[in-house]
């Protein structure tokens, strides 16, 4: 696919430009298909996976290299973001949770990207050369979480940014 008067754009890049940024205003946007983690998961064996942490790290790095504070890494927003990094591996298209504000609970302020790409390093790459992905995460939020899916030799993965203290969520998990 071609754009730009003609210049190839690196398959990264363009799923990161089609997943574009938002900064959620929340209940004009339409539901999105639901992903469901398994049920028996136990609540202290949740954590952020390998994959999941790359993206914390690079955006904590990030942040700091700019003079900006360290999120705190949310388990809450997490769940949340890997619900719907499953929902489209599961989809094999990337799209933003117009629900969010109905699923994270407690929240001020949200904001989210979301993309599909090769690996950790490329596809946080692609974000850093979109700028309104760069803003959110360089944006005064406290607390983030990540989650990803890998299938077909792809990752997919959604950011939340939250501004306040244990945001929640609707599935009362973890």
């Amino acid at each position: 696919m071609r754009l730009f008067r003609g210049a190839p754009v690196p398959r990264v890049q363009l799923a990161v430009i089609l997943g574009a940024v938002a900064v959620v205003t929340l209940s004009v946007l339409p539901s999105t298909p639901r992903a469901s983690l398994s049920e028996s998961e136990p609540v202290a064996s949740y954590s952020f996976t390998k994959g999941e942490r790359c993206f914390l790290r690079k955006i904590n790095s990030l942040r700091h290299r700019n003079g900006k504070r360290r999120l705190n890494a949310d388990k809450q927003l997490g769940y949340v973001a890997r619900r719907h990094a499953r929902g489209m591996a599961k989809n094999r298209n990337i799209y933003h949770d117009g629900d969010l504000g109905r699923t994270v609970t407690r929240w001020r302020r949200l904001g989210q990207n979301v993309g599909m790409g090769g690996s950790c390093k490329s596809l946080f790459r692609a974000f850093m050369n979109s700028s309104g992905h760069r803003s959110n995460i360089l944006g005064s939020w406290k607390h983030m979480g990540v989650g990803l899916d890998r299938r077909g030799g792809r990752i997919y993965v959604m950011h939340i940014f939250h501004s306040r203290r244990n945001p929640g969520n609707v599935y009362h998990y973890p």
